[in-house]
């Protein structure tokens, strides 16, 4: 399996802020983790889950219980 982490600290709003690394990224604020080699993916397919995640991060109350 083929994994990519980007990560970057909390309040980042720029691209210049996101770190792409090929291995884990324990210790971070925020970690995204992409298996690019599995059954089904794609760049859109991808965009699809991120946005999914947003939104169910946008409708939960903060911080989660």
């Amino acid at each position: 399996m083929a994994d990519r982490w980007w990560t970057c600290e909390y309040g980042t709003t720029m691209k210049e802020g996101v770190t792409e690394r090929t291995g884990d990224s324990s210790g971070e604020d925020v970690a995204l983790r992409v298996t690019y080699d599995a059954t089904q993916n794609s760049k859109q397919a991808t965009l699809m889950a991120i946005d999914a995640i947003r939104q169910r991060i946008v409708e939960e109350t903060w911080p989660p219980v």
